[in-house]
């Protein structure tokens, strides 16, 4: 399942968790797991787009829920280097 997750990203397809987890025939539950797992790793990384709020702990991953976060952020998983050498250069 890892690597099929791997793959998908490596298309840079936008997907929900809900597409993705059909793709892969899994639930959303174990999409979100293989993907902490994967990140974990160091085959993926999260980045986040969309508002961000202006205190002082919220520019890092570190940020403790001051409120501001809206449904306009979303986060999307791109492969690191390491998660690239698992597909190889040309994902089908």
């Amino acid at each position: 399942m890892l690597t099929s997750i791997l793959t998908i990203l490596a298309r840079k397809e936008s997907l929900s968790m809900t597409q993705l987890a059909h793709k892969v025939s899994c639930t959303i539950k174990e999409i979100e797991s293989a993907l902490e797992q994967m990140e974990h790793m160091g085959y993926i990384r999260r980045e986040l787009f969309g508002q961000a709020c202006s205190s002082s702990g919220c520019e890092t991953d570190s940020c403790e829920g001051c409120g501001f976060a809206s449904s306009e952020s979303f986060a999307v998983w791109v492969l690191t280097e390491r998660g690239q050498a698992i597909v190889g250069s040309n994902p089908k």
